[in-house]
């Protein structure tokens, strides 16, 4: 269960509606009940809700309304959630679940030794409104009853009255010196404190009185640190601790007595603060303040002696160093000598090593530069092998390709020629049908067409007068020629007619198929053979 911050008082407040509700208990600590409102609107809300953490109290019509789950039980707190009634019906009151944290402070504390003391509590308290099932002891009716009868305002008051009485009885009871040693104390803690104080050291020193005092037992060291103190004083703080130990319970214990028959439990009593006049609490401190001044002047003594002892250490160290640092430097110019010399050993050493390996280098470098010629010249000749190799390859496959593109060429020339031959003779044959039916008539053509040629030759050769024809046979033909036109000349029909006389030696003379004449023209030399 969560408790909220500190509050000085307890109170109720009207809120809007059960929605705020979580916002205003958020911001005010002090507010245990809250008093929802009724939604206003225009038309009337047959529903409500209640938030998580309230004890929720129902009225209709003003009249308390206990609630009843499904088994039948009836109770007085309604439980979180969407119920749904009639207008009328509402929530009336919102009682925290959270603890409250009530703080007050007492003043005008009278002790023992009539100290005036003030004394700061806090109680941590809760309503027992959870069923009985769920925490033991509470009870739902007690919410009620804390609303209508206890009330905030009303709780406030008697808290701060009880616990004015129990704190100031308290105080009553004990001196000034042992106020600091009320307060909470854990188990582990009050242990411990009862262990120190029932040792068999702290009984043999409270029983004899055996050597009182505790510094002459303690390492120097710590009495330095700690200071000198009486050992009573340690024994009289555990004593108080473990009085006041057990008062915040008693008080819890009394106020639950007092309060739990209103519904309301006290869960924890925390004394947070004790404070006593200024003047006892200076007289307090002084006495701490002198023991601790008495542990100062001490270490300032010890700072004095050690810083003396140091001041000496550090000049026979110096002394020392100074010693060291001569021999050492001697020692350093001796190394370095020897270093120099080591140096001067390496130098030549390294010199050697250079030339030695300037000249490997040198005989390397042939090497490499020998095979390198080598290398290349294996490597050309490999490229001029591989070359030639792949150039007669080439040339053997460019052969081989070759001859098979002839072949095919052949075969695609065979097979045209044959398909033109084909073709060729389709068409000669088409020639010959043609030329069957065309050829007497072409023949008939040629021959008067000739015969035209021929008188025009004749005609031409007639009428030069140079024309002379000579055989080439002992001049047999040309005689013969010259008689067929004498006798011709003397016939009166040809005679008259020149082209017929023509005409008719001409054909003779192819006829006879010896037409082998030389025509003479003028006084040239050219000849002109006339075959018939």
């Amino acid at each position: 269960m969560s408790a909220k911050p500190s509050t000085t008082t307890l109170s109720s407040i009207d809120i809007h509606d059960a929605g705020e509700a979580n916002g205003v208990f958020g911001c005010d600590t002090s507010v245990m009940v809250a008093r929802p409102g009724k939604i206003c609107c225009m038309f009337p809300l047959f529903w409500f809700t209640i938030p998580e953490g309230f004890y929720a109290l129902v009225t209709r019509h003003g009249a308390h309304e206990p609630y009843t789950d499904a088994s039948g039980k009836t109770s007085p707190v309604w439980p979180s959630g969407l119920h749904v009634g009639p207008p009328w019906l509402k929530v009336s009151h919102l009682v925290t679940k959270q603890a409250m944290l009530f703080n007050t402070e007492i003043r005008g504390c009278k002790t023992k030794d009539n100290v005036t003391v003030l004394i700061d509590i806090s109680i941590l308290l809760r309503v027992m409104g959870d069923e009985a099932d769920v925490t033991a002891g509470d009870n739902p009716q007690n919410v009620y009853k804390f609303v209508h009868e206890v009330t905030p305002v009303g709780l406030s008051a008697q808290l701060k009255d009880a616990q004015a009485e129990a704190v100031r009885t308290l105080a009553r009871s004990v001196y000034h010196t042992e106020v600091f040693g009320l307060r909470n104390v854990s188990h582990s803690e009050l242990e411990g404190v009862q262990e120190k104080l029932f040792s068999p050291e702290a009984m043999v020193r409270g029983v004899g009185g055996v050597d009182g005092s505790a510094d002459e037992k303690k390492d120097q060291e710590q009495k330095d640190t700690e200071g000198e103190h009486d050992y009573y004083d340690t024994l009289e703080a555990g004593f108080n601790v473990e009085a006041g130990a057990g008062v915040t319970e008693a008080m819890k214990v009394r106020l639950n007595r007092q309060f739990n028959s209103q519904g309301i439990e006290i869960l924890d009593v925390i004394i947070k603060d004790i404070k006593l006049p200024n003047t006892i609490q200076t007289q307090m401190s002084q006495k701490t303040m002198v023991i601790s001044q008495n542990a100062m002047q001490r270490m300032q003594q010890k700072h004095a002696m050690l810083s003396l002892l140091q001041e000496e250490e550090i000049k026979t160290l110096i002394q020392t160093h100074q010693e060291q640092m001569k021999e050492l430097e001697k020692d350093g110019e001796y190394e370095v000598m020897m270093e120099q010399f080591k140096l001067e050993q390496l130098h030549a050493e390294g010199e050697r090593q250079i030339k030695s390996i300037e000249t490997q280098r040198d005989i390397d470098v042939e090497l490499v530069q020998v095979e390198s010629n080598l290398t290349v010249q294996r490597i050309q000749d490999e490229t001029k092998l591989e070359t030639e190799r792949i150039r007669e390859q080439s040339v053997a496959e460019s052969a081989m390709e070759l001859a098979k593109a002839r072949a095919e060429v052949d075969v695609i020339l065979a097979n045209g020629e044959l398909e033109a031959a084909k073709n060729s003779a389709i068409g000669d044959k088409a020639i010959f049908e043609a030329e069957g039916i065309a050829a007497p008539l072409n023949r008939r053509l040629n021959d008067h067409a000739t015969k035209l040629h021929k008188l025009s030759a004749q005609q031409a050769l007639a009428s030069n007068e140079k024309l002379v024809i000579v055989g080439t046979d002992g001049g047999k033909a040309a005689n013969a020629l010259l008689r067929a036109d004498a006798a011709f000349s003397k016939t009166s029909i040809l005679a008259q007619d020149q082209h017929s006389r023509e005409a008719v030696l001409t054909e003779l003379a192819v006829a006879s198929g010896r037409g082998d004449v030389r025509i003479l023209v003028g006084g040239d030399a050219a000849l002109t053979k006339v075959d018939g």
